[in-house]
């Protein structure tokens, strides 16, 4: 994908010709204020087709070694059209900004795992100004 303005900084990975999808994360990436720290280790985000009935979306933070000795930490984010695609707009974009939520923090906090992570990165992306969209999931996520 060709840099963007937004809360990812630099070049990364576009897998998804869907338009729908291009459409409302470019949103997402445009809406973090203008003073947040950029995220900088993201380097794909793509659209699967795997069927799933439990994930929207998933954000992994790994470590890739270079000459045994340097590391440098990489993000990838998927989302997973078979949900994805059943959720409105407002609701998608929440689902988008709270993936991000997770990118931020395992960057410019600590990478991990726990509920109470999904509650911080919700919190984080109603920081970004993402709450009706995030009101929206809620509701949504009970009929889906």
């Amino acid at each position: 994908m060709a840099r963007v303005d937004g809360i990812i900084e630099g070049r990364f990975s576009f897998n998804s010709r869907d338009g729908r999808f291009r459409r409302l994360f470019r949103e997402a990436l445009q809406r973090p204020p203008q003073g947040v720290e950029r995220i900088t280790t993201v380097r794909s985000v793509s659209l699967s087709r795997r069927p799933t009935k439990t994930m929207v979306g998933l954000t992994r933070y790994s470590r890739v070694r270079y000459f045994l000795v340097l590391s440098r930490p990489q993000q990838t984010i998927t989302f997973y059209s078979y949900l994805l695609s059943a959720l409105s707009d407002p609701a998608a974009v929440a689902v988008m900004a709270h993936e991000l939520a997770h990118a931020w923090l395992n960057e410019h906090e600590k990478p991990e795992e726990s509920r109470q992570r999904e509650r911080e990165a919700d919190a984080l992306a109603r920081e970004w100004g993402f709450g009706p969209e995030l009101e929206a999931l809620d509701r949504e996520a009970e009929t889906v």
